[in-house]
Parts: structure tokens; C-alpha cells; sequence
């Protein structure tokens, strides 16, 4: 009995509430002491603070990712999207317009983006991954007619600062993730516009049957997507100081797995906006640490994809474990 009693309330406390409801960060935990038993670097400042930077880009993006899969919705067009919207971007800071005003309509291109894509799926009753699977095409094939396969460069200093520059010690991306972190969190959490989201992710023809246009929530929810699409693009491009033709790609792989792993179901119909935190930290992890152990960049695919399936089934089992101790914990009492 006092054992039970124990355990319950071990359960119970904050802290392990936290990890029941955060379990990627016990995963991150595992997967951070696995890469330092196998290289010296690993939790050295500087590397730490490098990998911080370098999960910025994806944790923004995963952020977006994290309201479009919690309403059911999915896209595999985000990557290709990235650099579309960079190009866009590019091409208007090297023809002189003016920082704020070029970044301002890459958002709105990267919303109109996503709303192109909540609309076929709409008016056409196509399911997304079929709508978004072509699109990802369609932006690919854009991206290289526009720029004929040739990188924009010549970026206006003041405009690369944002990925490459430090602010109190702190690299400037590192702001713009909170900022967008945050944000989600807010409109997750404490809109009605989240909670919609979030209902039609769990029953969309019971949100309809409750008087909710389900269809501009589509859109709406898409055209979110693409306003992060667009500040991860802006991240991306300012770091590397030149926007790149294959820029984003593959990285919606990153995103989904980040997503789910932290918590949030590929069914939709609930998020956990910490949990895409440690899930983009542990992808993060992973591929800090391949670097670390100087893995060839092909087996480098490899070795993720295994670990990050490794990370997902570890998820998986946790959450069936942690069930059944409720279930046992509740039987007696």
C-alpha cells in the first residue's frame, strides 16, 4: 500500500505530470547521453550553443507543423515551400527593397501558399496528402524554372545578421524561435481559433454538425503553416546568406517526426507545443552527433532515419506503459 501510494503521487507532482505529458524530453535525455559517451565535443559550450542554432530554423518550422497536424490536416509541400519562399525573398533584396517590406510579403506569399493548398483540398475534396504531395512538385519545379538552378546571393548584410549574428551572447535565430514558440503556444492554447483547430482534429464532422465552417478553418490553419513557412524561410536564408535552390527540402521529414514524437498524434485532435520542442531536439541531437563521429552524409540518412524510428517506438512503448499503470493505479483505487 505504501509503495502504490508513492507511485501515485510521483504521478501526481509537477514533475511527473511533466514527463508523462512530455516523454520526448526523457527520449532527448537518452539520446543526448548516447551521442556524449561517443564524442568529447558533444556538450562542450560552443557546440551546444551551435546546436541550439541549428535547431532554430526547424523548431519554428515544426511549430507551424505542430497546429496543422493536431487539426488532422498534413502537408509534404513545407520543404519545398521554404525555398520557394526564400527565392522570393532573394529576389527582392537583391533588386533593393527594403528589408522589412521584402520580409513582409515573403509572409504573405508563404500564407497565400498555404491557402492554395487548403483551397484544392477544399473545393476539390482531395485528401491532403495526395493535394500537398503535388504541390511539393509544383514549388520545386517553380523554385528552379524562376531561378535556373542558380543561387541568389549578395544578401544586404543587415539582412543576414538575423541568422548569422549573436545578441547578448545569444544567436539571433534563437529569439525568433521562442518568439514563434510562444506565439503557437498561444494560439493553441488560449484562441478559439486553437481550440477549433484542435476540435477538428479529434472529430471534424462533429466540429461541422456544431456550426463550425470547417472548410475556412482549413484555410486558416494552411495559411498559418505558410506565415511559419515563411519566418523559417527568412531564418534559413539569412544563415546561409544566400538563398539556395534546394534550400528546405526533406526537411518536412524532420518536421512530422518532431512533431509526433513530441506528443502530438499524426490523427490530430490534441498538441503539445513543448513536446515539437524536445522532439526538434532530439532530431537536433541526432544530427549533431552523426556530424560529431564524421558519418558519411549518406549513411547519415541511414542512421537517422534508424534512430529516429527507434525514438518513435520508444514513444509508442512509454505511452503503453504509462496507460497501463493508469489503469492500474485507478483499479486500486
Amino acid at each position: 500500500m505504501v509503495t502504490r501510494n508513492k507511485r501515485k503521487n510521483f504521478f501526481d507532482a509537477p514533475f511527473g505530470k511533466f514527463l508523462m505529458n512530455n516523454k520526448a524530453f526523457a527520449i532527448l535525455i537518452v539520446m543526448a547521453l548516447i551521442v556524449a559517451s561517443m564524442s568529447d565535443v558533444f556538450l562542450t559550450p560552443s557546440n551546444l550553443l551551435n546546436l541550439i542554432r541549428q535547431v532554430a530554423y526547424s523548431v519554428t518550422l515544426a511549430a507551424g507543423y505542430t497546429l496543422l497536424l493536431s487539426s488532422g490536416n498534413i502537408d509534404l509541400s513545407i520543404g519545398c515551400m521554404v525555398g520557394l519562399v526564400g527565392v522570393a525573398m532573394g529576389k527582392m533584396l537583391v533588386s533593393g527593397v527594403p528589408i522589412p517590406l521584402a520580409i513582409f510579403a515573403a509572409i504573405i506569399f508563404g500564407a497565400l501558399l498555404g491557402t492554395l493548398n487548403a483551397l484544392v483540398v477544399n473545393l476539390f475534396g482531395l485528401p491532403p496528402f495526395i493535394v500537398t504531395l503535388a504541390s511539393m512538385s509544383v514549388f520545386k519545379g517553380v523554385t528552379y524554372i524562376w531561378t535556373k538552378m542558380v543561387p541568389i546571393s549578395n544578401l544586404p548584410k543587415a539582412f543576414t545578421a538575423i541568422g548569422q549574428e549573436y545578441t547578448f551572447g545569444i544567436p539571433n535565430q534563437v529569439y525568433i524561435m521562442f518568439i514563434m514558440v510562444i506565439i503557437m503556444g498561444f494560439i493553441l492554447y488560449k484562441t478559439k481559433f486553437g481550440r477549433y483547430a484542435l476540435a477538428m482534429g479529434g472529430n471534424r464532422e462533429a466540429t461541422r454538425l456544431a456550426g463550425i465552417n470547417v472548410d475556412r478553418m482549413n484555410v486558416a490553419v494552411y495559411a498559418t503553416m505558410g506565415v511559419y513557412v515563411a519566418i523559417a524561410a527568412m531564418m534559413l536564408t539569412a544563415r546561409s546568406a544566400s538563398a539556395q535552390v534546394s534550400a528546405g527540402q526533406n526537411t518536412e521529414m524532420d518536421a512530422i517526426a518532431a512533431v509526433v514524437v513530441g506528443g502530438t498524434p499524426m490523427s490530430g485532435g490534441s498538441a503539445n507545443i513543448v513536446g515539437t520542442v524536445f522532439g526538434c531536439l532530439i532530431v537536433g541531437v541526432i544530427n549533431n552527433g552523426l556530424n560529431l563521429m564524421g558519418v558519411d552524409a549518406n549513411w547519415q540518412l541511414v542512421a537517422k532515419g534508424i534512430m529516429i524510428l527507434f525514438a518513435i517506438m520508444l514513444d509508442v512503448i512509454s505511452s503503453k506503459i504509462a496507460n497501463n499503470m493508469s489503469k492500474k493505479r485507478m483499479a486500486n483505487g
